[in-house]
Formats: structure tokens, C-alpha cells, sequence
């Protein structure tokens, strides 16, 4: 057989030397010769460095302003680094290998003329100062390394031959800065003896000799001997702008004007910190502004800035936010890095080739189909004869894993000691994987999978992912003989790793297919996840319908799942959903067409009945699973069983039952369970776990609906005593199961068409208002079962019809007969009629007068409004009562209703039920309305029987919710309560209307006027006169028929109110004379005379102001008692003004000192010589006490009077 090293070029040597990567710092000359000798330029390539030459080319030519941001990108490995070094160094004059400048060797590599000639162009006229700076693995000391300006900074410095301390460097960059530096050289030689170039990086002599150094050298800037070692390097820095200081510092130091910046894998260092983003943005947009195109920055990353770009989430999703400072691209593709591989590595001798093309001939398609990925967008697993050949022994899917994979460790270690994609082929193929013989050791045929890539970076994983890596080393200690299930969690750690493709067995099957002429290896690749899953020690889990591993802490959870009990409840239930699942939906079928009929679901297990869905229909299938041995058995038994009465229309469903049935419940149990346990934890693993556990028992409880559907696809129908095999009626078990339902659906509504239309929910109502109206005028839209017939010339229901029938004998079997019953009797079988049709039925059987209905407590035989609610749809029918009609009243009661309501509505009423009961209708709103305020105007009025009109409005509001119904009895009846009580408010409402109620009133109002007035005097008299005409009105009033007394109690009101007009005539006329007699009083008092004739004119007319003129009625009267005490009270004030202010005027007046006293006159006072009595002394004090007020004008000579 030929061995796969056979089939490869010799020339190219499998075990030649090829770089681990390729790094900045490795800048000898042998080195530089031996990476640009092997460097490949791809087609695609030479174009991306075409395009980026044109863009220098450009910005020399313009000047400032033009774009000098350069971001290359491309997977880790993929070339990135070489691409941007041996552009650095083609722009580097100064650079040379083997006499020749480094840009003669790279433009020998191109392809194309063009870029050729574009290369040597660019570099006669950009020659550059090239700093390089490798992110991944530069550390300079004391740097913090948080931003890229920073570390650019001191790298430039450190390049430049300054101290890799960075407070050293600031200090020797001051020193240059203000021409000093020779001068500290000599200080320093000076003091130690020794050249400063040998001592700038030990840090011994910073810390011991340059503190006072720099003291002597700038002693204001550092005042003592410790102040520079306490000082941070921000403090020396002493620039304004870092990058101006940078890009000094280079011409400087260089001599030349243009500068390139080349910075490696600047992405995955800065990935997604907002911080380290903006500090690159803002160096990337001071080297345009400040450079003035010639100074470049070139940075490379394992992604682009494209935001939508497939690789954009290698690094950060927050990386394009850098693309208006990097618009420049170079993108290297993986089909550059195929190419680069099959061209430096892979290239096949012309005998290799044919070999290869021949067994691709005869095992292509076979081997296309055994590899072909399922969900895996971002790899490219289709191939010709041509990849084939040029990839072998490698697939271009495990080209494009390999690929991701080292980018997936490189973000995870910062791609320390990680090797280039080349590098990794070269060892798989001449060093061999793990315990593994070299690739180039295996026979024509073999191929590498993704078990090769793992045990080739093994330790790279295990750096990078320890977690995932000890899962699979657990798989190795519980498998230690099981080569196959090692290889399947070695394939599901590469793919968890990259977490873009589903880890499902087929891709599984798919990456680890071990040669190019094998069979399908998926049965053993699930054979060895099922081993996996059901091992307590691996903690191999399902997330979102995909395999992954779990940590450590997992495992213990794992464990505890696997040592829960099972709950027999909880199993069962569980596979009783199963069950449920296996005919979900319900299994349904058309009954002749129209009917829809679904068959409930139940189980039979143990003679113990469960219902698992629809246990109200009326047909029931019931699954029934029995052992393979007791199957036959089971099947006799269920056959007897089916002819009894109580499974009349039970279908059995017999099949055998399942052996691992109930072990996989138990395994949907265990996943449920352990997610109830954990479902809380805030771990994200275990919520993870909880989810994985979650989709595992949903794809088992699948399974296990299956397994049962499977074997009762291949049982039998039971039905009354016939057995019939599922797969007889359809292959499909939900297929046979409606097809029987159909059939036996007829056997069980075997009345159904005696009312097989199902009419519209509106048509019960429609056919009871067209009925109302008119019968004739009911259509065959209205009434589609044809059940009113036309005899005589007279329509009438066809109560003969048989459905009707069926309804009347149901109801006299049962009475009185709720509609809830009567839809539920007729929906089931043997009937299965729509619960519209029966409504419309019972509709046609009222308006036939064969049946009443009970609403509310009420009976209603007419089709009025009344029947149309209750039967208006479904739920209003189930609460009314139905029964049959026998009972109709009398023609004698019939012509005395008749005859009443004419009387009362003044129209002839026909004496017929149907019309009395509309007459009625109609009359009983109407006087309802009219009558509607007697009752409050009678309580008002305090007048007899106002609970006759509640009484009265009552029984019609009675009357009316059954559609007068009753109407021909309550008015047919020998003493009919409610005529009487109508004559009556008639006669009421006739008085009311004559004024009656307005006499009452004024009535009532003198009765309570005469409550409130004095009992003396003329109001007394008054009182006393009225009280036998109200005593007789009140007698009136009380009576029934109060309103036949309209004329008397007129008469009555008459007189009291001549009465009441006499007595105001008598009190008006007292009150005169009283104000005529308080005239008289005022003009005999002593001070009258003080005032003057206008004065006294004044106060009569302020006294015959109070006399009023008023009406001669009860208001007159109360207005003239009250005025009476302004009188009194206004008379007894003037009297004390008249007699305060006259004495005050008669005072003498008050003499001017010096002025003798004015003798004042003198009066006499008769004092009586005898007093006998009490009263002659009271008389005599109040004589004396009245002269008081005179003593101040008048003196008074006393005599006594003869006895």
C-alpha cells in the first residue's frame, strides 16, 4: 500500500525547516533570507498589496489630509504578521540580505508586473523609518501596557537605543531635548567610571546612582536626591502631545521624514475595552493630522471592520467602531492561506496527483455525502477533485476548523507559543499526534479529522480551555478502551471551542470520518454520545438541540441526577403525557358531512381508567398497552368488553407496549427533576446545564411518543364487538384513528338526521319575529327544515314532525324541562343535532302552542319578546324551564278580558289568546307611563293607598316580562285586581287632572300654617273656627274614593278661607289703633316739648311706617304677627330716646368760671299728706324716680296735699 509521504513532491521536503511564526523581533539576516524564500504571494494577495501601494503612492502625491490608517486582517496563522513585516522592511532602504535591499526580495516573491513596478516606485520615493511593534508579545519594563499609544511611545524609544525603563527613557529623551545629553554621559563616567550605554537598563543603577544624577542635573525640577525615584514617569514626560513627541523623536533620531508604523495583532489586544478603543482612535487620527501622509499606521487583527462581517466576533463586536481611522483593508482570506499551505507544504508529486484524482473518481460522491456538514455557515465542506487533491490528506473543512481553532486560542492566550496554521500541518504530518504515528506514515486513504487537530494542539487547549479539555480527559479515564468515544469528545470539545457550528451527531460523523472510502461512522459516533450521556462521571450535556461539556462543578450535579428515585406517580405521568402527545390533536371527523365529532382521550392501564384530553365528548378512545405475551388475551377481553352498555361508544385502541417505554419516562423525569433542584442557581454553567437538561428531556419525551405511536400503529380498533388493524385503515395511526371515527361516529349518532341541518346561531330569533309578524311570511331561509305547513289556506306548525316529536316526548317523560338539559340531551347521542337547530326547534314548538317556557319564575306561551331573549342563543336557553302546554283558558274568561281591555284601551280587542295578549301588550306600557307619578303624588300629598299604584305598577312590570302571556286569565278572571286597580288610577288621574291635587295641597299647607299659630287671641279665635271644616276635609281624605268628594272639600277650603280673610281684617285694624294710641302717649311726655315741630313730625312718621297692608290669606295673617312685635319694639325705643335726648337738651349750660350761678326756675311737686296702701307707695317712688332727670334745671318746691 503507499504511504501518503509518497504522494508529496519531494522537492518540497515534508521535514524541512518552516518557522513556528513569524516574528518582528527576528530581524538577522539568515533569518530574513530564509522567511522570504518561503513566503508566498497569492494572486489575491499581490492585489490587497497593490491597492494598499496605490494608497501611499496617492498620499505622497497629495500630501496632507490623505488616509494613512492600513487595518489587515485575517485569521491567526493566516500570514497577517509576514504580510505587514516584509512591507515594513521592502520600505526600509537600509534593510538588506545578501547585499541586496530587502525590496529586491520581496518584489522577486510578487506575480504581477504591475505590483512590481508599483513596489520599487513607492519605495524610491517613501524611504521610511519602520517601527514594529508586536502587541502579543512585547513587555517593556515598568510599562502598564493599558494604552497602544503608551506602549508605542516607549517602543519607539527602546528601538531608538533609549533605557527600557521607562522613567529612565523620559529622562534621557529630556536630556537630548535641551542638549545635555553628552553631558550626563560625562557625569555619569565621572562618578562610576563606566559608559552610561552599559548601564541604562540595570536597574541597580537606577535605583542607586541616577537619583542624584538627575538631581545635580535638573535640581529644580527634582529638589532632592529622592525625588526622582518618587516621581512617575507622567511627570517627565514634558510634552504636549505624545504622538508629535513620538514622530520627533523618530526624525531625530533616524534622519528620515516618513515613517510606518507596524503594530501586531492590535485587535485582539484591544478587543472590546472602550478605553484602549478611543486611546487608538485618537493615535490613529493625530498620525493623519500631524504626519501629513508620511506617517502611516499599520495594524493587524483577526477580524475586520465590517460590522457585519461573519468574523467580527473573533475579536470584539465593538472593533468597527475603528473603521473611519483604518479605512484603508487588506483582508487575507483562508483561501490564501490554502493555497500558501498546498503551494509551501501540501503540493502533491504528478504521481501523487494521479493517485489521488483516481480515488476521488471512485470514492468522491460517497465520500462528499459521509462529510457534509449540517448548520456549519462559515465552513466550507464541498470539494472537487482539485481541493481534494491539493488538501489531502486534509479536508477543507478541517482546513477552516483548524483555522478558527488557533484563532480561538490565540484570543484565549494571547497567542504565546501558539504555532502558525503551517507550522501545525508540517508537525501533524511529520511528528505525529498523541500516540498517533505520523500522518505521512498512513496509508493512501487515511484521513486527518478534528481528533488530529485536537491531539496536535493539545497542550494549546488544555493552556487555553482547561475546562473543556479535563471534560475530555475524564471521557479518556471512564473509556480508557473505547478509542471511538475519546475521538467523539475530542470532536465535541473542537467544536464547543469554536461555537459556531451545532455539535450534533451527523457533524460529529461528518469531521471524524476516517478514510476515504469508509462507511457512515454516525451509528457508532451516537452509540458513544449515548454512553457518554448516560455516564454520572462525564458531564456531557445538550444546550439548544447541540452537545456540549460542562466544568467540573457540573459534574456533581450530574451525579446527583443520575442517583434520583424515580416516583412511580411521576413516571406515569409523564408517560401518560406521552400518550396524550401520540393523538394530539384529538382525532375528529364529519358526521355525514356536517357534524363535527372529536373523540376524547383515555388509558387503560391495570383496569385503571385515566382521562388524558376531552373527556366531555361523547366518544372516548382508549389506549391500551399490553405486554407482547398477554396481547392476544388483552384483545378477547376488550371484545366483551365492548358490548356492554357502559362502552356503547368507547373505541379501544390495543397495542403492544413498548419495552424501554418507561425508561425513557424515567429519563425525562430525571431531567425534569434535577432542573427543579437547580433552576434558581445563579451560576450560568448550571443555568446552562438546566437548559441543556430541559432539551434533553423534550427530545426524549419526543422519542418516547414515537416509540408509542409506533406500536399502536401496529394494533387493533375494538368497537362493539369488531376488531379492525390500524395499519388495515391507514398507515398513519392519526390517519386511522379519524377514518374509524368517521365511521363509527354514524353508529353512534344514529339519529342524527332527524335534524342533521346545523342552523345559524341567529335563527331561533329570526324565525320567532317572523312567527310574531306574520307566519305566512316565514321563508325557507327561516325556517330550512320546512316545519310550518300550509292547510287550509292557514299556516301552521307540522307538530307531527319528527324531531319535534323526539323534543315533546323528552319533555313529557321528564316535566319541566331546563333548556341546559334539553341542548345537552340532543347535542349527545344518539342525536348529535346542533344546540342552534335544537333551540330552533323548541322556537317552532312555542310558536305551535305546544309548549310554555319558565323564565325568571314566569311563564311565557307567546312568541314576544320574552321567548325571543330566552332563546336568543346558547346560554340564555339554559336557564329557561320548558314544558308542555295543557292548560288553555275559557272562552268565557277569553270575552271578559276582551272586554276589559277594550274599556280600557277604547279599542275593540278580538277575544283571542294571541290577540288579548297583545293588546295588552301594547295598552300596559302606555298606562304604565300615565300612571307612573300617582304613586308619589298621592304619598306626597299624605293621601290614601299610594302602595295601590306600587301594588299596580308591579303587576303589570309582571305581566309585560312574560309578554302579557297571562294577560287573558289575569283580565278573564271573575274579580280581575288589576282592571279594578287601573279604574282606579283612571279616576285619580281624572281628579288630578281637574286640580283636585292643587286644593289638597293648599289644604295641607293651611293645616300646617294653623299648627304654628298662637293659641290666643284672634290667631286662637281663628283656629278655633276652622276646625270642624277641617275635621270634615281630613274625613274626606282618608277615604279610598277621596276623589268623588272634589266639590265638598272645595266648599270646605272656601270657608276656612274666609275665615282666615276675616281674622287679618280684625288684626289689621288693631294694629292701627295701636300706632294711633302711641301718638297720643309720645306727645304727653314732659321732654316732648323739647324737640321742635319738624323733630316731632319725624317721629309720627317713623310710627305710621310701621303699619302695613296685607293680603287677606294665611300669609297676611303670619306677616301681620310678626310685624306686631316691630311695633311694640319700635314704640317703647322712641319713647326712651324722646325722654333721654330731651333731658340731656334741658340741662342748664355749664357757666363760665368767674360768671355767678343762673337761678333756675322753680316748679312745684305735690306730695300726698297720706299713703295706705303698697301701690300708693310705688305710684309716689315712680313719680319721684321720673323727676330725676329735671333736678338739673329745674328746682322744685314741695307741698304736701290735704287729706
Amino acid at each position: 500500500m503507499t504511504q501518503i509521504r509518497n504522494l508529496f513532491d519531494p522537492k518540497k521536503g515534508l521535514q524541512r525547516s518552516i518557522e513556528k511564526v513569524i516574528s518582528y523581533q527576528a530581524s538577522q539576516e539568515d533569518r530574513l533570507k530564509a522567511e522570504i524564500s518561503e513566503y508566498i504571494v497569492t494572486d489575491s494577495i499581490d492585489e490587497q498589496l497593490e491597492k494598499l501601494l496605490e494608497s501611499i503612492q496617492a498620499a505622497l502625491e497629495s500630501g496632507g489630509g490623505h488616509e494613512v490608517g492600513v487595518w489587515v486582517s485575517g485569521f491567526y496563522g493566516s500570514g497577517k504578521s509576514s504580510f505587514t513585516k516584509y512591507l515594513g522592511l521592502a520600505l526600509d532602504d537600509s534593510v538588506q540580505v545578501d547585499g541586496r535591499p530587502f525590496v529586491r526580495h520581496l518584489n522577486d516573491r510578487l506575480r504581477r508586473p504591475q505590483t512590481k513596478a508599483l513596489l520599487d516606485a513607492v519605495n524610491k520615493r517613501f524611504s521610511a523609518a519602520v517601527i514594529m511593534l508586536d502587541l502579543a508579545s512585547q513587555q517593556i519594563a515598568g510599562a502598564t501596557l493599558a494604552e497602544v499609544s503608551t506602549v508605542l511611545y516607549y517602543k519607539v524609544l527602546q528601538e531608538l537605543g533609549y533605557s527600557r525603563n521607562m522613567k529612565v527613557a523620559a529622562l534621557e529623551r529630556k536630556l537630548k531635548k535641551d542638549i545635555r545629553y553628552e553631558e550626563f554621559r560625562d557625569l555619569f563616567q565621572e562618578e562610576t567610571g563606566e559608559p552610561w550605554e552599559d548601564y541604562q537598563n540595570d536597574e541597580l543603577v537606577v535605583d542607586s546612582l541616577l537619583p542624584n544624577l538627575a538631581h545635580k542635573m535638573y535640581p529644580a525640577l527634582f529638589k532632592n536626591d529622592q525625588a526622582f525615584s518618587a516621581a512617575n514617569s507622567e511627570t517627565i514626560y514634558l510634552m504636549d502631545d505624545r504622538v508629535r513627541e513620538m514622530i520627533d523623536v523618530v526624525r531625530d533620531e533616524t534622519g528620515k521624514e516618513n515613517i510606518v508604523f507596524v503594530i501586531d495583532e492590535i485587535g485582539q489586544y484591544v478587543g472590546s475595552q472602550q478605553s484602549k478603543i478611543l486611546d487608538l482612535q485618537g493615535l490613529a487620527e493625530n498620525i493623519k493630522n500631524i504626519g501629513q501622509g508620511k506617517v502611516w499606521i499599520l495594524g493587524t487583527a483577526q477580524q475586520t471592520l465590517t460590522e457585519d462581517d461573519p468574523h467580527t466576533a473573533i475579536n470584539s463586536p465593538e472593533l468597527f467602531k475603528l473603521k473611519d481611522r483604518f479605512p484603508i483593508s487588506v483582508e487575507l482570506e483562508s483561501s490564501d492561506i490554502k493555497e500558501i499551505c498546498y503551494r509551501r507544504l501540501l503540493g502533491k508529486s504528478s504521481e501523487g496527483e494521479a493517485a489521488l484524482g483516481k480515488l476521488f473518481e471512485d470514492k468522491g460522491p460517497a465520500l462528499r455525502s459521509n462529510t457534509k456538514l449540517t448548520g456549519a455557515k462559515y465552513y466550507d465542506d464541498g470539494f472537487d477533485k482539485t481541493s481534494f487533491t491539493n488538501l489531502y490528506p486534509f479536508l477543507p473543512a478541517h482546513f477552516e476548523i483548524l483555522l478558527r481553532l488557533l484563532g480561538a486560542l490565540a484570543k484565549s492566550t494571547g497567542g504565546v507559543g501558539l504555532r502558525s496554521a503551517i507550522k501545525v500541518l508540517q508537525d501533524v504530518l511529520v511528528e505525529g499526534t498523541g500516540d498517533q504515528p505520523p500522518v505521512a506514515d498512513q496509508e493512501l486513504g487515511w484521513l486527518a479529522t478534528t481528533v488530529t487537530l485536537y491531539d496536535s494542539l493539545n497542550k494549546d487547549i488544555r493552556r487555553a480551555f482547561s475546562s473543556i479539555h479535563g471534560a475530555v480527559d475524564k471521557v479518556i479515564f471512564q473509556f480508557p478502551d473505547d478509542k471511538l468515544t475519546q475521538d467523539v469528545a475530542k470532536t465535541v470539545a473542537v467544536l464547543q471551542i469554536l461555537a459556531n457550528m451545532p455539535i450534533s451527531i451527523d457533524n460529529i460523523a461528518a469531521l471524524m470520518h476516517p478514510s476515504v472510502s469508509a462507511a457512515s461512522i454516525r451509528d457508532q459516533v451516537k452509540a458513544s454520545i449515548d454512553k457518554m450521556l448516560s455516564n454520572a462521571f462525564v458531564p456531557l450535556g445538550e444546550k439548544d438541540g447541540s452537545l456540549r461539556f460542562f466544568s467540573e462543578k457540573l459534574n456533581d450535579v450530574e451525579q446527583e441526577r443520575a442517583k434520583l428515585a424515580l416516583r412511580s406517580s411521576d413516571v406515569q405521568r409523564i408517560f401518560s403525557g406521552a400518550l396524550r402527545d401520540t393523538l394530539t390533536p384529538l382525532p375528529a371527523a364529519r358526521l355525514h358531512g356536517s357534524r363535527a365529532v372529536t373523540s376524547g382521550l383515555k388509558s387503560v392501564t391495570g383496569g385503571r381508567t385515566v382521562a388524558l384530553a376531552g373527556d366531555r365528548e361523547t366518544i372516548q378512545t382508549a389506549l391500551v398497552l399490553a405486554d407482547a405475551a398477554e396481547y392476544e388475551t388483552q384483545r378477547i377481553k376488550l371484545l366483551d368488553e365492548s358490548r356492554q352498555r357502559n362502552t356503547e361508544n368507547t373505541i379501544f385502541l390495543l397495542g403492544r407496549s413498548p419495552q424501554e417505554a418507561m425508561n425513557l419516562a424515567g429519563e425525562v423525569y430525571r431531567c425534569n427533576r434535577i432542573v427543579e433542584i437547580y433552576r434558581n442557581d445563579p451560576d450560568q454553567e448550571v443555568k446552562e446545564y438546566c437548559s441543556s437538561q430541559t432539551d434533553r428531556a423534550a427530545r426524549l419525551s419526543t422519542e418516547l411518543v414515537n416509540l408509542i405511536t409506533r406500536d399502536l400503529a401496529r394494533g387493533s380498533f375494538v368497537f362493539r364487538g369488531a376488531v379492525s388493524a390500524v395499519e388495515s385503515i391507514d398507515q398513519n395511526l392519526h390517519a386511522a384513528c379519524k377514518k374509524y371515527l368517521g365511521d363509527v361516529a354514524e353508529q353512534v349518532y344514529d339519529r342524527h338526521m332527524e335534524a342533521p341541518e346545523r342552523v345559524d346561531t341567529g335563527l331561533p330569533e329570526k324565525f320567532l319575529r317572523a312567527a310574531d309578524a306574520n307566519l305566512k311570511s316565514i321563508t325557507s331561509q327561516i325556517d330550512p327544515m320546512g316545519l310550518v305547513q300550509i292547510s287550509g289556506g292557514k299556516p301552521t306548525i307540522q307538530s307531527d314532525y319528527k324531531a319535534l316529536v323526539s323534543i315533546k316526548d323528552e319533555i313529557e317523560r321528564n316535566g319541566l324541562v331546563e333548556g341546559k338539559r334539553l341542548l345537552e340531551t340532543f347535542t349527545d347521542a344518539p342525536f348529535g343535532w346542533s344546540p342552534d337547530t335544537t333551540r330552533y326547534l323548541v322556537a317552532a314548538l312555542l310558536v305551535g302552542g305546544e309548549i310554555k317556557l319558565k323564565v325568571g319564575g314566569r311563564e311565557v306561551t307567546v312568541k314576544g319578546q320574552q321567548a325571543i331573549d330566552a332563546l336568543k342563543n346558547n346560554n340564555s336557553f339554559k336557564s329557561v324551564g320548558v314544558s308542555l302546554r295543557q292548560d288553555r283558558p275559557s272562552m268565557d274568561v277569553l270575552s271578559k278580558a276582551a272586554e276589559r281591555l277594550t274599556e280600557l284601551a277604547g279599542e275593540v280587542v278580538v277575544p283571542l289568546e294571541e290577540n288579548i295578549s297583545k293588546a295588552a301588550q301594547m295598552l300596559l306600557p302606555t298606562l304604565q307611563h300615565r300612571y307612573a307619578s300617582l304613586g308619589e303624588k298621592l304619598k306626597t300629598l299624605d293621601l290614601p293607598s299610594p302602595d295601590k299604584m306600587e301594588s299596580l305598577n308591579r303587576k303589570i312590570a309582571e305581566l309585560l316580562l312574560t309578554d302579557c302571556s297571562d294577560a287573558p286569565r289575569v283580565f278573564g278572571a271573575e274579580n280581575s285586581t288589576l282592571f279594578d286597580e287601573l279604574k282606579w288610577a283612571q279616576k285619580v288621574k281624572l281628579a288630578f287632572d281637574q286640580k283636585l291635587d292643587n286644593t289638597i295641597r293648599h289644604v295641607r299647607d293651611l293645616q300646617r300654617e294653623f299648627m304654628s299659630l298662637p293659641k290666643t287671641g284672634a290667631p286662637g279665635e281663628l283656629v278655633k273656627s276652622v276646625e270642624e271644616d277641617m275635621e270634615a276635609i281630613n274625613d274626606r281624605l282618608l277615604q279610598q274614593s277621596f276623589f268623588e268628594h272634589t266639590a265638598d272639600i272645595s266648599t270646605k277650603r272656601t270657608n276656612i278661607e274666609n275665615y282666615v280673610a276675616e281674622t287679618v281684617r280684625t288684626m289689621a285694624s288693631a294694629q292701627t289703633n295701636h300706632i294711633t294710641e302711641a301718638e297720643a302717649d309720645l306727645a304727653r311726655i314732659p321732654e316732648w316739648s323739647a324737640f321742635t315741630i319738624e323733630e316731632q313730625q319725624k317721629v309720627f312718621a317713623e310710627l305710621q311706617e310701621l303699619s302695613v297692608k296685607v293680603n287677606e290669606d294665611i300669609a297676611g295673617l303670619k306677616f301681620l304677627l310678626s310685624s306686631q312685635f316691630d311695633i311694640t319694639t319700635t314704640i317703647q325705643d322712641l319713647k326712651r330716646r324722646i325722654i333721654e335726648e330731651g333731658r340731656e337738651r334741658q340741662k342748664p349750660p355749664i357757666p363760665f368760671p368767674g360768671d355767678p350761678p343762673k337761678p333756675r326756675q322753680r316748679r312745684p311737686l305735690m306730695i300726698p299728706a297720706k299713703i295706705a296702701t303698697a301701690e300708693e307707695l310705688d305710684a309716689l317712688i315712680k313719680r319721684l324716680q321720673g323727676l330725676r332727670s329735671d333736678v338739673f334745671n329745674y328746682a322744685f318746691d314741695v307741698k304736701i296735699a290735704e287729706e
